[in-house]
């Protein structure tokens, strides 16, 4: 730290200084006795480096004793280490103003004292008290009443005036000494401005944000006035590297403090930092919810809020500044995580996802970075990611993607609450939606236990998680469970389909209730407003359909449904799932067997799929009068509803042709171990999804400020509608001996899903086109010239019309028309 030819220490043998000298106590007079007194704290120190030491101090025991200490608490070697290293703390410059004016003196020896020491505490302050008399040519600060140098009492007053004792991290009454040190020799040997107001502010920001970098300081109760006067202090890396390493747990832990240091940042600021933007707008955002609710507790406010980072700008209008070196790798993370969510708003994730690919891309050019992320950085861009995934209907990607926000959360950031709740919600959806009933199951248990633990919850995780419980309670067929669970989810808007699986969700629950009533024009209406940005091709609009041919089919609208495939050419697995559904209604059991057959021969099948697949399989076989295999297959089914943890898939085919099968396999083990697998699935709970919140009371109002935590926990115990099970009759739990038969009773009490249309005839376009000129054009002639054929060939296309539709004649293939839907009956 310094050369040791600058100084000469006092020799051993030199008279001891007084009691009041620069450094006050007992000394020993000869590094051997220095060593036997101090023995007790490094009973292994080589005799040289008791030499060394005992230069250093000029043999005062307490200074030596502070030093041994220090470095144990540091993990320094001291015999490893010169002594004019002891010490590495102090800033260059001042060091180098300290060697300048004192080159030999008790100060330089006080500076590497203290310096090295990790904490300041009383016998600190009696030592600097000592010495600052004998400081030699320097003038000592007075006290603002000229009242003469600083004693202990006064030197102990100012510094915890001045907000620079900040407390230390394991000790009551202790404090850090890095900040406080560096403080006194700036004011101390910075003449030209040392009573400065801004340079006070700028010493006390450097202490402060020093401070900050400690990992236990972020729970100590000097953070948030540390937190302030970094802010005041404009030392904007600090609150950059703050918000990257805790990010929006900051407001969880640290409401008010956050709060009001990022809402100071300027806009030129957050200009050169997307991450400080972020910080910058978001807290912003959250102040203005805090004033609009008038509330003063974090949560209220939080579980408000959706952090939309409107402030953060988009990845591809900084793609010069990033390849100039002008951001960091978190920079590009927060950017990419702001313009998903703007895509996402838009109806537009799978732009979303090709902004994720790009920044991926981005960071790992090592042509533009060097620097690695922060562990929370990478793990909220993983679960954004994961998020959009889900909205583009990519479920396997997005639960890869989601898990690894996950592990990494877990293991290396702090920010659990903040980002394990959205995370887990989400998973559990992806999972529900899959099939992966089990895996769903335990996401949310787990987002369970974290609500329960911290009180904490977002609009849009919470939406993931109710939807998830309608998804879940619809398997196991608990339709009242699952229409509460409805209720609490909101309208998804039109134009908007980043909720679309609300309204998709809500089509099911009509099917499986035998009450679709508007659900069909509404999951078209959806569609429609949506169509110009879902993907001409995809997986979300081909489950739409799928999902709209079967509202179809549940009202006997056949034709409709039909219209439906006629508008796609698709080989999706689940277009040939609608047709082979379409089929098995209309008696074409052959077709539905074949179309079947072809959605299992394909790879990558969703579970949930694969079911529907089989079960239509096995009616398909039974319609056929193949009881053998149909009995067969329709065991293969009850397995994969096993593996699904779902029933719906049972639930998707004609009633008379479902209570077939389940009457059939009245005597099939697999019944009993299929039943079990609904006794431990996720609670039926109120608080997190739309009853009582933690934070609100027991009759449904925003909770008091001061509501005690036991009434909290007794209104949310009180919110519960169960104990786990899903809605299994006392004396009937699954997993006893009556299970399987009470499980095959609540299929067979299940009202019709799709409706059997036995002998209805499917016409392809031009067929249909020319029914609809048969009514109402009065002459085969008249047809011809709107067609614009011969005759003849008008009338060949009659008769196969004719021939399709099982009539002999005009008037009865008018009626038949109307009869299949072919025709408008208000005509």
């Amino acid at each position: 730290m310094h050369d040791s030819a600058d100084h000469t220490p006092p020799s051993p043998s030199a008279t001891p200084l007084s009691g009041d000298g620069a450094f006050p106590g007992e000394r020993a007079t000869s590094a051997r006795s220095f060593a036997t007194r101090l023995a007790e704290f490094a009973p292994d120190l080589p005799d040289a480096s008791w030499k060394k030491l005992f230069l250093q101090t000029s043999g005062h025991l307490l200074a030596g004793q502070a030093v041994l200490q220090g470095a144990e608490s540091l993990g320094h070697d001291l015999s490893a280490a010169d002594a004019d290293r002891y010490s590495d703390l102090l800033a260059t410059n001042v060091l180098t103003q300290i060697r300048h004016h004192a080159p030999d003196s008790p100060e330089l020896r006080l500076a590497h004292l203290l310096s090295f020491m990790r904490d300041i505490n009383a016998d600190t302050l009696e030592i600097a008290a000592g010495a600052m008399p004998h400081l030699g040519s320097f003038a000592i600060p007075n006290d603002p009443e000229d009242s003469g140098p600083f004693d202990t009492a006064d030197l102990t007053a100012h510094l915890v005036e001045d907000g620079l004792l900040l407390p230390a991290l394991d000790r009551t009454g202790h404090h850090t000494i890095p900040p406080v040190l560096r403080t006194i020799m700036l004011r101390l040997y910075d003449a030209r401005d040392r009573h400065s107001e801004s340079r006070s502010r700028r010493a006390l920001g450097a202490s402060a944000a020093d401070w900050l970098s400690a990992p236990a300081a972020y729970h100590s109760v000097g953070f948030d006035e540390a937190l302030r006067q970094v802010a005041d202090a404009g030392e904007w890396n600090a609150l950059i590297d703050l918000w990257a390493d805790r990010g929006h747990a900051l407001m969880v832990d640290h409401f008010d403090s956050t709060i009001e240091a990022f809402s100071k940042v300027p806009e030129a600021q957050g200009q050169k930092s997307a991450v400080l933007a972020e910080a910058m707008g978001d807290s912003l955002q959250v102040d203005e919810v805090r004033r609009r609710l008038g509330a003063r507790n974090p949560l209220t406010v939080l579980n408000e809020v959706n952090f939309e980072h409107a402030a953060v700008p988009t990845l591809d209008s900084q793609l010069d500044r990033i390849k100039d070196g002008d951001f960091t790798v978190d920079d590009i993370m927060i950017m990419a995580i702001a313009s998903m969510r703007r895509q996402k708003l838009l109806g537009q994730s799978d732009k979303g996802l090709q902004i994720a690919q790009s920044a991926l891309e981005l960071i790992n050019d090592s042509r533009h970075f060097q620097t690695t992320p922060s562990r929370l950085c990478e793990a909220r861009f993983h679960l954004e990611h994961g998020i959009t995934a889900v909205f583009v209907g990519k479920l396997t990607d997005s639960v890869q993607l989601l898990r690894r926000s996950i592990v990494i959360t877990e293991l290396a950031t702090t920010s659990s609450p903040y980002l394990l709740l959205p995370a887990h919600a989400y998973s559990a959806l992806a999972h529900a939606m899959l099939g992966n009933g089990t895996s769903s199951d335990v996401h949310l248990r787990q987002f369970d236990e974290l609500m329960d633990r911290t009180r904490f919850s977002s609009p849009h995780a919470l939406t993931a998680y109710t939807l998830t419980r309608m998804i879940r309670a619809m398997d196991a067929l608990d339709l009242d469970a699952a229409g509460e669970h409805s209720a609490r989810l909101s309208d998804p808007s039109l134009g908007h389909h980043s909720w679309i699986g609300v309204a998709q969700y809500r089509s099911l629950l009509g099917i499986l209730r035998n009450d679709v009533g508007i659900e069909g024009k509404r999951l078209q209406q959806v569609i429609d407003a949506n169509r110009s940005s879902l993907p001409a091709d995809g997986i979300l609009r081909h489950t739409l359909q799928l999902m709209l041919v079967r509202l179809h089919l549940a009202q006997g609208h056949t034709h409709l449904a039909q219209n439906v495939l006629l508008e796609t050419d698709s080989e999706s697995p689940y277009i040939i799932l609608a047709r082979a559904q379409l089929h098995l209604t209309i008696g074409e059991h052959g077709t539905a067997e074949h179309l079947a057959n072809r959605v299992l021969s394909q790879k990558s099948l969703d579970l949930h799929t694969q079911a529907s697949a089989r079960t239509v399989q096995a009616a398909s076989l039974l319609g056929k009068g193949e009881l053998v295999e149909s009995d067969s297959v329709f065991v293969d089914a009850l397995e994969y509803c096993r593996i699904t943890a779902s029933l719906t898939p049972l639930a998707l085919v004609p009633k008379s042709l479902r209570d077939q099968l389940i009457q059939r396999s009245s005597s099939a083990a697999e019944w009993n171990l299929l039943a079990p697998v609904f006794t431990n699935g996720p609670r039926s709970d109120n608080a997190p999804d739309g009853g009582p919140h933690p934070e609100d009371d027991r009759n449904g109002g925003p909770r008091s400020e001061d509501a005690p935590d036991d009434e909290l926990i007794r209104a949310a115990d009180n919110a519960r509608l169960g104990d786990g099970s899903i809605g299994w009759p006392e004396g009937l739990r699954p997993g006893g001996l009556q299970s399987g038969e009470w499980l095959r009773q609540r299929l067979l009490d299940l009202g019709e899903t799709l409706r059997l249309r036995a002998g209805h005839a499917l016409l392809s376009p031009s067929q249909r086109q020319l029914l609809a000129l048969l009514d109402t054009q009065s002459s085969v002639s008249a047809i011809a010239a709107e067609l614009r054929l011969v005759e003849g060939t008008v009338k060949n296309k009659l008769s196969n019309l004719y021939a399709r539709l099982g009539v002999r004649n005009r008037r009865d293939a008018l009626a038949r028309g109307y009869e299949y839907g072919y025709l408008p009956v208000d005509h």
